[in-house]
């Protein structure tokens, strides 16, 4: 019993870093897919200003959320984003029309706080 409840640890282990490694992929990675445009994001100068950051970059300071996304539950022009289990809305300061590379959403977090910086709205759909 007790070498299946360590196999079992074993299989369990490797699958939660296999799960941590795949969301880990930002635009950090020189490997990744588009990892030019990421890099060179801008934050708006509104969120900028209502944040109280002195620097500009998407990426610098933060990480691709990997996630999903919908219009708000009234259908507003309101954007949400799912996040542990719960649906936040996205800041309308932090709102970008520029498209992304695969003209999907795209939502960047602040590291350290979890703060949202710079989202792109999906060209594609949902």
């Amino acid at each position: 019993m007790e070498a299946a409840m360590k196999a079992f640890g074993r299989v369990l282990t490797a699958f939660g870093l296999l799960v941590l490694f795949s969301f880990r992929a930002d635009g950090h990675d020189p490997s990744m897919a588009n990892h030019e445009w990421f890099n060179k994001q801008e934050m708006n100068a509104a969120a900028r200003k209502r944040l109280g950051v002195p620097w500009k970059s998407c990426c610098d300071n933060g990480d691709v959320f990997k996630t999903r996304f919908r219009v708000g539950e009234d259908r507003s022009d309101q954007w949400q984003y799912l996040k542990d289990g719960e649906w936040k809305t996205i800041p309308p300061d932090i709102i970008k029309e520029e498209d992304t590379p695969d003209r999907t959403p795209v939502l960047f977090i602040n590291r350290p706080t979890g703060v949202e910086l710079c989202f792109f709205l999906p060209r594609g759909g949902l």
